[in-house]
């Protein structure tokens, strides 16, 4: 995911936040807000994808892990 696109969704994620938050609607907000979550943790399952081959290489050698304790 480039920082771009990062960013753009973290400004979307505000904006739907604002707009809840300005209409003064209890259900709009909430309705906002659960789409703003619901993105957000689509975006970062999304991003955090291209670290799991590494997580697995972590695993497999946890002895680099003692040092940084």
């Amino acid at each position: 995911m480039t920082r771009e696109l990062r960013y753009g969704v973290y400004a979307l994620i505000f904006t739907l936040v604002l707009v809840g938050l300005l209409i003064g609607s209890a259900y709009a907000m909430t309705s906002c807000l659960v789409i703003a979550v619901i993105v957000g943790l689509v975006v970062d399952r999304f991003d955090n994808r291209r670290d799991e081959p590494f997580k697995k290489y972590n695993a497999l050698h946890h002895h680099l892990h003692r040092h940084a304790e």
